[in-house]
């Protein structure tokens, strides 16, 4: 079994919750919470969080991380646009568009490391 230590750096309030999802492929990434491999919730207590997901099976996935500064549950918007702070792996520039699995994708086998970096709009 594989692991992943994946540090989120970039809150820029210390409220509320991150969310984070480990999606497969043909999950729908970046909205994958309900068909992710592992889903978790972490109390936002600085600029920064942290967590390990063990026991994970090899392959290829995507991370979708937002702060849920309100606690509601889900990535508020305005138009469209995200009203809360919101990152991938392999942190992809910023488009006018979700990025895609393979723009997020990371290969994990063994003991790896990832650091998203959270980015705000409004």
């Amino acid at each position: 079994a594989a692991s992943l230590e994946v540090t989120v750096t970039g809150i820029t309030a210390a409220k509320g919750s991150v969310r984070l999802a480990l999606c497969p492929p043909q999950a729908g990434f970046p909205d994958c919470r309900t068909k992710a491999v592992r889903a978790v919730t972490l109390p936002v207590t600085g600029t920064a969080v942290r967590t390990v997901l063990s026991g994970l099976p090899p392959g290829t996935y995507a991370i979708s991380v937002f702060h849920d500064a309100n606690n509601n549950g889900k990535l508020d918007t305005f138009m469209g646009i995200p009203r809360e702070g919101y990152g991938f792996s392999r942190n992809p520039p910023f488009r006018p568009r979700a990025p895609r699995f393979d723009e997020a994708q990371l290969a994990i086998s063994g003991d790896m490391v990832a650091s998203i970096t959270l980015r705000y709009i409004l």
